[in-house]
């Protein structure tokens, strides 16, 4: 499995797991790398892994396999949008490997409806990735870097319609995960007030594990990890502190 890497090996490390087909979605806290090591995996439908349909039991499975080839007994965990659900999967069924977990925008609460009209949207969808330059006004929206923007219109040639439909088809429903509600590790649930009602429904969701703590960041929306960093961060970094 491909991966992004910063910051030393011998730091407590933080997976990274990027929102659905844009693996710089943390570009604005890569800077927390001099404090921590940081792995960024490209996920199924973006990166190296474009082409690849988006399936969670499979996408766990290689993530644990890549834990386990990078030799840490311990990992935090930090997740956004469809990167997010990854997180509270993978601390659900292997909370032993986990120091902590934060979900950033974690839809678990997919409605047929709401599914349904995404995935009627794929092939559009799907055709405006295909346009290099909107997906490149779309990365420097995001605050990429040139090299990131060039990087994600270039892998984005590869999310089919059946790759993008993937990304909603399968949403996490959290009543499929009984163990989340057992996870004993500290953990923090954010989305930004601007987001839609099935995000803040999450949001309460999530924080029914006692060990959950949950915030609405003011004037945000589904994107503030990249557009509203200067406020997200150090919040971040207080929780981060929190678990050294």
């Amino acid at each position: 499995m491909d991966y992004l890497e910063f910051g030393d090996r011998r730091k407590p490390t933080i997976l990274l797991l990027h929102g659905a087909g844009a693996l710089d979605t943390f570009r604005e806290q890569y800077c927390f790398a001099d404090k921590y090591h940081l792995i960024v995996p490209h996920l199924q439908g973006a990166g190296s892994a474009a082409g690849v349909p988006y399936d969670p039991e499979t996408q766990v499975r290689e993530l644990i396999s890549l834990m386990d080839s990078l030799g840490k007994n311990k990992y935090g965990v930090i997740g956004h949008s469809l990167g997010a659900q990854i997180a509270v999967m993978l601390v659900s069924l292997h909370p032993e490997k986990f120091t902590f977990g934060v979900f950033l925008s974690a839809w678990v609460n997919p409605r047929p409806q709401t599914v349904g009209m995404y995935c009627s949207l794929a092939g559009l969808s799907a055709k405006m990735l295909h346009w290099g330059a909107l997906v490149r006004l779309q990365g420097r929206y995001w605050h990429y870097s040139r090299e990131q923007a060039e990087t994600m219109a270039a892998y984005s040639r590869n999310i089919t319609p059946e790759v993008y439909r993937s990304f909603f088809a399968n949403t996490l429903d959290l009543k499929t995960l009984p163990g989340y509600a057992e996870v004993p590790i500290p953990m923090l649930a954010i989305c930004g007030s601007g987001e839609v009602r099935d995000m803040k429904t999450s949001l309460t969701l999530l924080g029914e594990n006692p060990n959950c703590r949950t915030l609405v960041l003011p004037k945000a929306s589904h994107d503030f990890p990249m557009r509203c960093a200067k406020r997200l961060n150090p919040i971040l970094a207080e929780f981060l502190e929190e678990q050294r």
